[in-house]
């Protein structure tokens, strides 16, 4: 497998940008014996996008002579992109070879020459090599343009399961690149394609359908991904592909569509043994990567302290005052300290106006990640941000003058905006952490419009559902917030929460959008498979 070579290639690329040689070459020489000059090496270096190490494995290959031919085409290829220009040594290969074609049109930043392409040679090692320098590139056009001479080309069934299972491989290293719509449409065109009898085919036709979704998705194409979410039949990947049009219905803002969609998967969810089957999609109200990051990561008080100092010397640099608010102004009143159970710290400042200045001043800093995505103007309510040298996350939350009320938000990756509104306040400082920071004048007033009976701890306490501050309270936006928790809660086991939603849900069953009796009558199933037995 490919993760098997991460350890060593990142290490050589480490010696190489640190200009270790003599380590390098004992490295090297330690490596050798155990396949270092093989494919799976170099694959792995170029799927991690390390080009220097790229280059010293290829030539590493030339030099002693393993799998020359190969080796010399990738070293004549990278050395061409790591001076984005072309070489005599690029142009020496033929051009019947895809590679030669697909790094010319990298170097160019341009489309492929049909015509070109046509000529290339049948050789299909030489294609799938192509389509992975395509991707790790992030040419996905250029995926596309292949995959249609493929079809072109009428390989057999064998070669499209190669070059699928090799796009399968690459999909999670794509990293942060939002225009994949041409490699949605290259997953369609295979799938499209890839005709066999075979259950195993028929699996991965199901997963390229979900794959495609995704690509959709992420591009911005929400009725694409509805429509490719369809082609996914087998039974986990309808789960997941539920969820996905779910999702994409959200976006769109068709929220009774996605209300629909949330009960067939609770429908789904509910039925045996179903639940173990879903993975970390179902947390997508967040970004993975910041889930898994809150996940792994315990919560340092002294390093959110660090955070917390950082902010506030970016903020006050250019004159702006940040407050604590939600679950760190509780753990300021309650406990004097950050919450056992907390994961990020939340602070707000008044005014969409500011949020530029505030991320220029946090990004200038140094020390802050920022996801721009957020910053969306008047509609921007929520900024998730990264403290780079700690990884504490924290949410900066946009409070905007409406109607007398100070109105915030949490813009979900699910595609919902849920607001709470609070009652204006003026800003003191205060000790918190062993710094100066700010919070609300009347604390314990914003508190309790926040978490109503906040002097008393609550583990099931269900802030987006139960908080006093919540705007339109069982409205639509609420039945999607309530249906998600308790999807969540199904798959973390947590049946004590769950049976708070589905109370919370009964209170509101009547309203537009209210969760149907028999989609309850299932939830109260889960719950009563799940209760303890009765001591005779």
């Amino acid at each position: 497998m490919l993760e098997a070579e991460f350890t060593r290639v990142t290490t050589i690329d480490r010696l190489l940008r640190a200009q270790a040689y003599d380590a390098l070459e004992q490295l090297t020489h330690e490596q050798m014996p155990l396949q270092l000059l093989g494919e799976e090496a170099l694959n792995a270096a170029r799927l991690m996008k390390l080009p220097a190490t790229v280059i010293y494995l290829a030539s590493l290959a030339v030099e002693n002579r393993r799998n020359l031919r190969q080796g010399q085409v990738w070293l004549a290829i990278y050395q061409a992109l790591a001076r984005s220009a072309p070489s005599p040594e690029l142009a020496a290969i033929s051009p019947k070879n895809p590679l030669r074609q697909v790094a010319g049109a990298l170097l160019q930043a341009s489309e492929l020459d049909p015509a070109a392409l046509k000529k290339c040679a049948n050789g299909m090692d030489d294609w799938f090599h192509a389509v992975e320098l395509a991707i790790d590139h992030n040419g996905f056009g250029l995926v596309d343009q292949m995959v249609r001479e493929l079809v072109r080309r009428k390989p057999d069934v064998s070669d499209w399961l190669r070059l699928t299972k090799l796009l399968f491989n690459r999909h999670s290293f794509i990293g942060k690149a939002q225009n994949i719509e041409a490699l949605g449409q290259a997953y369609a065109r295979i799938r499209d394609h890839l005709i066999s009898p075979l259950p195993a085919v028929a699996k991965v036709r199901s997963r390229l359908a979900l794959f495609a979704s995704l690509c959709h998705f992420v591009s911005g194409n929400y009725p694409a991904s509805i429509l490719a979410a369809k082609g996914a039949t087998t039974p986990d990947d309808r789960i997941h592909a539920v969820f996905d049009t779910a999702r994409a219905q959200c976006h769109a803002g068709q929220l009774p569509e996605t209300i629909a969609s949330l009960d067939e998967l609770t429908a789904l969810m509910c039925a045996a043994d179903a639940a173990a089957s879903l993975n970390e999609d179902i947390h997508a109200t967040e970004d993975s990567e910041a889930v898994a990051e809150k996940q792994k990561r315990v919560f340092d008080p002294g390093q959110a302290s660090q955070a917390l100092v950082d902010l506030q010397a970016a903020l006050s640099a250019v004159g702006k005052r940040a407050f604590l608010v939600s679950g760190t102004l509780l753990g300021y009143a309650r406990e004097g300290q950050i919450l056992a159970h907390d994961k990020d710290i939340d602070v707000g400042i008044v005014g969409w106006e500011d949020q530029y200045e505030v991320a220029n001043a946090l990004l200038q800093s140094g020390h802050f990640g920022i996801d721009s995505r957020r910053l969306r103007g008047r509609k921007a309510y929520h900024i998730p941000v990264m403290h780079q040298a700690t990884r504490v996350s924290i949410d900066i939350f946009i409070y905007h003058p409406e109607d007398g009320m100070w109105v915030t938000g949490v813009e979900s990756y699910f595609g919902y905006l849920q607001k709470f509104a609070f009652t204006p306040f003026e800003l003191k400082a205060v000790s918190f952490l062993g710094i100066d920071f700010y919070v609300p004048g009347d604390v314990e007033k914003n508190l309790a419009e926040n978490f109503g009976n906040w002097r008393q701890s609550d583990p099931e306490y269900i802030s987006h559902l139960q908080s006093p501050s919540t705007v339109d309270v069982g409205g639509m936006v609420y039945q999607i917030v309530g249906r998600l928790r308790a999807l969540e809660a199904i798959r973390a086991k947590k049946y004590e929460k769950l049976s708070r939603v589905i109370q919370l849900m009964e209170r509101h069953q009547g309203r537009p959008g209210g969760m149907r009796t028999d989609t309850l009558d299932l939830l109260k199933g889960v719950l009563d498979a799940h209760q303890p037995a009765e001591v005779a």
